[in-house]
């Protein structure tokens, strides 16, 4: 399944994620987004809404964009993650770090 983000500006950078976060596309996505975000002062959401997988390498790249925004004391939040998404970040803890919506 192919991959692709779509960007948003308002009060927030919104990143709308599709297909499969993973090894394959994990490097760009990571410089196409740390560039966007570089000269932001935003707080991060990602939706996940269309996200159908995320492997190992796709929660690096964000726990990399989260300490990009922490250091800007900024926010990320992860919005419409499916259920196994959600299981995921669940057993690793990440719930903790982020802000999870529905």
């Amino acid at each position: 399944m192919a991959f692709e983000a779509k960007y948003k500006e308002n009060e927030n950078f919104e990143i709308h994620l599709s297909g499969d976060l993973d090894i394959n596309v994990v490097e760009n996505f990571k410089n196409e987004i740390l560039d966007k975000y570089k000269i932001l002062d935003k707080n991060i959401v990602f939706d996940f809404s269309d996200l159908k997988y995320i492997d190992s390498t796709g929660i690096g790249v964000i726990m990399t964009v989260y300490k990009e925004a922490k250091d800007k004391l900024k926010t990320l939040t992860i919005k419409n993650a499916n259920r196994n998404i959600y299981k995921l970040f669940k057993i690793t803890k990440l719930t903790e770090l982020f802000n999870m919506e529905d």
